[in-house]
């Protein structure tokens, strides 16, 4: 895998959120100052410039694009979880409502490992219960799953009885 390769995840930071209320969220993400005529609505304040390529963006696809991305993501999510959860040798804490599958390897010794294999950016830790798990976000719909579950599957064999599995 390459930097070009196809598990390679963007530096750029966007986000979309859908308020079916916009009345209240509107209240609860205004805010004014004595410099400002109205209030303005959303996080990024009087830096709204940064969120112009995200909207060009979302403006080209289309509501029907943006739709098909989006599905893409959640169907990349269920695929991820359904070889967790059929995998013996993962823990898949819950199926994915959200497009966030969190899982974990039952072999301790492998998690560290995971983490070290796959790409930087492509799956995250967090603690649950005392109880250390694996985070992937289904954010990319050009990701190669097939090749991302490859990969999982790669990493997730037994430390050798040489491997040094301190991080």
């Amino acid at each position: 895998m390459t930097e070009n390769g196809p598990l390679r995840l963007s530096k750029c930071h966007s986000a979309l959120i859908l308020f079916r209320e916009t009345t209240q969220s509107h209240a609860a993400l205004s805010f004014g100052g004595a410099y400002l005529d109205t209030p303005n609505v959303g996080v990024l304040g009087s830096h709204g410039a940064s969120a112009v390529p995200l909207l060009a963006t979302i403006l080209a696809w289309g509501r029907e694009g943006l739709c098909a991305r989006i599905e893409q993501c959640m169907d990349c999510a269920e695929k991820l979880a359904q070889f967790v959860q059929e995998d013996p040798r993962f823990t898949l804490l819950t199926q994915p409502q959200t497009g966030i599958v969190v899982w974990r390897p039952n072999d301790a010794r492998v998690f560290d490992k995971l983490i070290r294999h796959l790409p930087a950016g492509m799956v995250s830790t967090t603690m649950i219960s005392g109880q250390r798990w694996l985070r992937n976000v289904a954010a990319n719909p050009g990701v190669d799953m097939d090749l991302v579950i490859r990969e999982i599957g790669k990493a997730a064999e037994p430390p050798d009885a040489c491997e040094d599995t301190s991080v």
